[in-house]
This record gives C-alpha cells, structure tokens and sequence, in this order.
C-alpha cells in the first residue's frame, strides 16, 4: 500500500509543471498556461489582499487586477526572482496605491461604534500584544476594528506595518517590493506601531466626548 502511495506522489509530481514552464507556454500565446498559474498564487494573493483591506469586493477587484498585470507584464518577468515573489510586488503596489487614495482621518472614525468594539479598543492601549493577538482571533469585531484602526494611519505606515507583522516579510523583502531602503523600513515600522497606539488613544477620546454631548 505504501509503494503504491509513493508512486501515486511521483506521477502527481512530475505532473505539476514548475511555473517557469508556464510562464513560457503563456509567452508563446497558450492562455491556459497563465490560468493554471493564477489558479496555482490565487490563495496567497487573495490573502495578502485581505490583510490591508476588509472590504471583501474590493480585495477581489484587487485580486483580479494583480493578475491582470501580472500578465499584461508577464515578459518583464526574470527569471532570478521567484514568480511569487515578483507577483506579490504587483499587488503590494495595488494595495498601497489604493491604500493612498482611501485613507481615512481619525476623526471620521468617530461616532460608529459598537460598545464590544470600543471594549477591544480600550484593551490596545493595556494589554500584551499576546492578549490582543488572541482577542482579534476570537472576535470577529476586534478583526474589523483592527482594520478601522488602520485605516487612520498614512499609507506608508500602515504597509509597512502589515508586510512586516501580518506577512512576517523580511526588511530586505519590503525594501525591494516597494523600491524603499532598507533603513526607512525600520523607521516606518517603529513609528508605524507607536502611531497606531496613539490613534486608539486619540478615537477613545474623541468617542468619549461624542457619547458625552
């Protein structure tokens, strides 16, 4: 049984073509080709889509338009970088162009929430990253919340801190998909984490002398 498993896997294997192959057979004009390779990144793009943006229908615009440009400029694309690597550029720049145009003020923030969410936000501000990690995984207005709250930061800020934090990307990695250097990654991140601290403490405030009037 475990001889025909392990042939089963090698057939499979050396089924799955590498995507260099099907970057090739794209070039050449076989539009299936390109398909099979959006089908094969669809869930990391998808992902990296929903981290800066909750909004479900505008990550999926995003989704579709990274693939539209991936393939518009698919004979860019060398070889010495990984294909996700260099898709996932693409659709870092969508998401920090679209980032710029949306950004909220904190003071529009102020006024629409929830009593469970200004409970979670008043927890930023006391408890360990830990118990804010496991706050967001259990409750799916903390999630909301953490992106309201994100949406106050400029874009630089707010990128870098996802990338680095959510996407667990290395400095060298961020530097290179949005053309930045290395040292003003490290600035942006630090900052971008005392400023979202800040902003809590400001929309608590704001939220306290609205509900107060």
């Amino acid at each position: 049984m475990l001889g025909l498993a392990r042939t089963v896997e090698r057939r499979w294997s050396a089924a799955v073509k590498p995507d260099q192959e099907l970057i090739d057979e794209a070039l050449s004009g076989q539009v299936g080709a390109f398909a099979e390779l959006a089908s094969r990144h669809r869930g990391s793009v998808e992902r990296l889509c929903q981290r800066f943006f909750s909004d479900h229908e505008l990550a999926r615009d995003l989704v579709q338009e990274s693939f539209l440009k991936a393939f518009a400029g698919l004979k860019t694309y060398r070889a010495e970088m990984p294909f996700g690597a260099w898709l996932r550029a693409i659709v870092i720049n969508l998401c920090y162009d679209e980032l710029r145009r949306r950004r909220r003020k904190p003071e529009e923030l102020v006024g629409d929430f929830t009593e469970p969410e200004l409970d979670w936000m008043q927890l930023v501000n006391t408890a360990t990253p830990e118990e804010i990690v496991s706050a967001a995984e259990e409750k799916r207005h903390a999630h909301d919340l953490a992106h309201r709250l994100l949406d106050t930061l400029r874009p630089d800020d707010r990128m870098v801190l996802v990338l680095k934090d959510s996407e667990d990307m290395a400095v060298s990695e961020i530097a290179a998909a949005l053309g930045w250097s290395e040292a003003k990654v490290k600035i942006r991140a630090f900052r971008a984490r005392q400023l979202l601290r800040k902003q809590a403490e400001r929309i608590l405030s704001a939220e306290r002398r609205w509900a107060a009037r």
